[in-house]
C-alpha cells in the first residue's frame, strides 16, 4: 500500500523517488502508464523520476494520485458513524423484526434512557429507546411524554448493525428505506470520510484556518490538542454543534491508539476522518438524497463543497486564489469514487484478541508450564472465576446468531418483553 507518498516533508525528494519506483515495480506500472495517468509527457517523467529535474510538493502530490489511480487503491471511503431516527410506534418487536432482523429476545430491557425516554434496550451497541405505553382514553395521558420509540447508533453501534446487514446480504440503502416505510423521522446523520494515507493533514488545516486561508460559510471555528505520552492529535470543528450542519476533521489514528495501545499509531488503518455531521431537517434531506442517487459522493461532497474551501494565498486577490493542491485531491481530483462502505466491528472482537496474544498470552503460557511442571491447574481456576458482564455476553451472543442465522420469522415474536415492560411502565 502507498505510504503518504504525498505528505510534504515526511520523506526526502530520494526516498520519496525510491518508493515510487518500488510501486511502480511492484505493480508492473510503466513510465508512460504513470506520464499518461498524470497528464505529463514521458520526457518530463523520466527527468523527474531520473532525479534531473527538481521535484516540488505540487509534482509529489500529482504522481501520487496518478499511482493511486493506477493500483486501484483508493485513499478514501465513506461510512455511516451516527444515526439517530425516531418512531411514532411502540412497537419494539416490529422495529427489531423489519429494521434488525433478528429476534427481540437478543434485546435486554433496562431501565432509564437519554432524551426523556423511560427505558432502553440494548443489544450489543445498538440502542433503542422507548417512552411508557400509553392508554389514549386515560385522563393523565399527556402527548408530551409519549416519544413512541428512538434508535441511537453511535459509530460502534453501526459497526455492530453492519455485521448483521452483511450476514443477511442488505445493506444501508435497504435500512434506510425500511425506516422510512415504518413512518419514522430523521434526527442526525453523521457521513465520515476515512482518509487511510493522511491526505488531509488537520494541523496543516488548522494552520490554514489561523491565517485564513480558507473560504466557509461556518462563522468561526476551534481546535483541540489531546496529548498522550508522546504523542498528540488535532481535532479541527467549523460550525455550531447546535447547528444543522457542521464539520470534525480529526486524527483518527491517535484516537484509536488513545483506546488501543497495543496498536501503534503509524499501524492505524485510519489516519485522519472527515465528519460531516447533520441534524434535524439537513439529516432527512441527506438520507432522501443518499437513495435516490445511491452516490454517497455526490451527497458528501456536495455538502462540503457547499460549506468550505481550503485556499492556497497569492499575490492575486483573495477572490482569485486558487484550491490548495491537497484539498483538491481530496474533494476529487484523480479520485476513485466513493461508496458506502461497511466495516463490521462488533464490539472490537479483533481488538479483543488481538490485545490478548501480544499483553496476555505470554502470562498465560507460562502459568500452563508452571501447571505442567507442578501437576496443578492454577490458570484454569483463573478462567473459571472469571465474571462476565452483560457486554461479554453481547459478544457471546453475537457469534451464536451469526452461526445460526439471524434472520427472524415474524410469526414468531417474543411477547414477554413487551408485556414486561408494560408493567413496568404502568
Amino acid at each position: 500500500m502507498l505510504k503518504d507518498l504525498n505528505l510534504i516533508g515526511g520523506m526526502t525528494n530520494k526516498d520519496w523517488l525510491d518508493q515510487v519506483h518500488d510501486e511502480m515495480r511492484d505493480n508492473n506500472i510503466t513510465q508512460g502508464q504513470l506520464a499518461d495517468t498524470a497528464n505529463y509527457s514521458r520526457s518530463h517523467l523520466n527527468q523527474l523520476l531520473g532525479r534531473k529535474k527538481p521535484l516540488n510538493d505540487k509534482a509529489r502530490l500529482e504522481l501520487t494520485l496518478a499511482l493511486r489511480a493506477l493500483t486501484g487503491q483508493n485513499n478514501l471511503d465513506v461510512c455511516i458513524d451516527y444515526l439517530s431516527v425516531t418512531f411514532k410506534t411502540h412497537d419494539y418487536e416490529e422495529l427489531i423484526n423489519e429494521l434488525f432482523q433478528i429476534s427481540p429476545i437478543h434485546f435486554n430491557l433496562h431501565d432509564g434512557a437519554h432524551y426523556g425516554y423511560s427505558a432502553t434496550l440494548t443489544c450489543g451497541e445498538i440502542k433503542m429507546m422507548l417512552s411508557p405505553y400509553q392508554d389514549v382514553d386515560a385522563e393523565d395521558y399527556n402527548p408530551k411524554d409519549d416519544s413512541g420509540t428512538m434508535i441511537e447508533l453511535k459509530g460502534q453501534g453501526c459497526r455492530y448493525v453492519e455485521s448483521y446487514l452483511q450476514s443477511q446480504h442488505r445493506t444501508w440503502y435497504d435500512f434506510l428505506e425500511t425506516c422510512l416505510k415504518l413512518d419514522c423521522h430523521f434526527t442526525r446523520l453523521d457521513l465520515a470520510i476515512n482518509d487511510r494515507n493522511g491526505l488531509l493533514d488537520v494541523p496543516t488545516l488548522i494552520e490554514k484556518c489561523d491565517h485564513d486561508e480558507f473560504s466557509s460559510r461556518f462563522r468561526g471555528f476551534r481546535d483541540n490538542r489531546t496529548k498522550q505520552w508522546h504523542a498528540s492529535g488535532r481535532t479541527l470543528y467549523l460550525g455550531s454543534p447546535q447547528s444543522e450542519v457542521n464539520f470534525c476533521i480529526y486524527d483518527k489514528a491517535f484516537e484509536q491508539h488513545q483506546k488501543h495501545p497495543e496498536i501503534a499509531i503509524e499501524d492505524q488503518p485510519i489516519r485522519t476522518r472527515f465528519e460531516v455531521r447533520l441534524r434535524r431537517e439537513r439529516a432527512a434531506t441527506a438520507v432522501e438524497h443518499l437513495l435516490a442517487t445511491r452516490d454517497p459522493e455526490q451527497v458528501v461532497f456536495g455538502i462540503i463543497n457547499q460549506y468550505l474551501r481550503f485556499l492556497t494565498p497569492s499575490h492575486k486577490p483573495r477572490s482569485e486564489w486558487v484550491l490548495d493542491p491537497r484539498w483538491a485531491a481530496f474533494i476529487g481530483n484523480n479520485r476513485d469514487k466513493l461508496r458506502l462502505s461497511t466495516n463490521p466491528e462488533p464490539l472490537n472482537y479483533d481488538h479483543i484478541t488481538r490485545w490478548l496474544r501480544k499483553q496476555v498470552a505470554p502470562s498465560l503460557k507460562m502459568l500452563q508450564l508452571i501447571d505442567q511442571y507442578n501437576n496443578t491447574n492454577e490458570l484454569k481456576a483463573i478462567i473459571d472465576s472469571g465474571k462476565l458482564t452483560q457486554r461479554h455476553w453481547d459478544v457471546i451472543h453475537h457469534f451464536q446468531h451469526q452461526r445460526n442465522g439471524v434472520m427472524t420469522d415474524s410469526k414468531q415474536r417474543e411477547k414477554s418483553k413487551k408485556s414486561d415492560y408494560a408493567d413496568q411502565s404502568k
